[in-house]
């Protein structure tokens, strides 16, 4: 048998963007919105320092900087939700996100060493759960897919567990 390697042309190949992709429940825009507050929340001890020190001019620019922080990260939010969506395809998982960066990261399922999904206390509070996917050679998740209600995680892992048995 003679085996060919037929090349591709690149206009061919199919576009990842042009597959349907699954958005997040809005649930997981309030947990952003949330695990962005905290540590604001506890920054606020520095303007509230400078007032009790007498230093008013200080506390207001500090808070006033803290304050704009505070705005940009929820715009950021705000911008990025919309964008961050997850693909199944028949062999492969794809989850994009970001606003000012962007990524899209697609693994084939025939990489896929192994899955979990974890949930913390914010993510218990909001009944959500992350999907971690491992590809041979790494440590740390390739694939991270946060706020997931957990039957929509345990789907998308038994789905990928499929390529395996």
């Amino acid at each position: 048998m003679l085996l060919q390697n037929i090349p591709v042309e690149p206009e061919e190949l199919p576009h990842i963007e042009e597959t349907p992709h699954q958005g997040h429940p809005k649930v997981f825009r309030k947990e952003l919105i949330l695990l962005t507050s905290i540590p604001f929340v506890f920054l606020l001890a520095g303007p509230v320092t400078l007032l009790i020190l007498g230093l008013y001019q200080w506390a207001a620019v500090i808070s006033a900087l803290l304050l704009a922080l505070y705005g940009l990260a929820l715009l950021a939010i705000y911008k990025s939700f919309p964008v961050r969506a997850y693909a199944l395809r028949e062999l492969d998982i794809s989850y994009r996100k970001g606003w000012i960066f962007y990524s899209n990261i697609t693994i084939p399922f025939a990489r896929i060493q192994h899955s979990e999904i974890s949930q913390g206390p914010v993510d218990r509070m909001f009944g959500l759960v992350t999907l971690h996917i491992y590809t041979a050679g790494g440590s740390s998740s390739d694939l991270s897919i946060p706020g997931l209600p957990r039957d929509e995680a345990q789907r998308l892992r038994d789905y990928v567990a499929r390529f395996h048995e």
